[in-house]
C-alpha cells in the first residue's frame, strides 16, 4: 500500500511512500532518505523557479510545506530510533 500526497499543480514532485508493514521490505530506510532528499531538492527548485517567475506562489509554497512536513517526519523517525537505541544500550544483561 503506497500513500501518495495529492498535489495541486505541482509538477511531478517525488512522492514519499509508506510501505505496508506486512509486505516484503525492499530498500528500507536508505530508500526513504533518498525520497526525502528528492522532495527537499524539488522544493528548492520550486523556490528558485518562483524567484525567476517561472513558478506560481501557490505551487512554491505547497512544495515548501511538503518538504517541511517530510523533513519533520524524518526527524521524528530519527529521534524515535535514537531513543530506542539509547534504551537498548542502557539495558543490563
Amino acid at each position: 500500500m503506497n500513500t501518495i500526497l495529492p498535489s495541486q499543480g505541482i509538477p511531478d514532485l517525488a512522492s514519499v511512500t509508506l510501505q505496508d508493514p506486512t509486505a516484503p521490505q525492499t530498500g528500507g530506510f536508505a530508500q526513504f532518505l533518498d525520497q526525502v532528499s528528492n522532495v527537499l531538492e524539488q522544493a528548492d527548485q520550486m523556490a528558485a523557479g518562483y524567484a525567476q517567475g517561472k513558478v506560481g506562489l501557490i505551487d512554491a509554497v505547497l512544495a515548501s510545506q511538503k518538504a517541511d512536513t517530510t523533513f519533520s517526519l524524518t526527524m521524528a523517525i530519527r529521534n524515535k530510533a535514537l531513543a530506542a537505541y539509547q534504551e537498548i544500550m542502557n539495558l543490563s544483561v
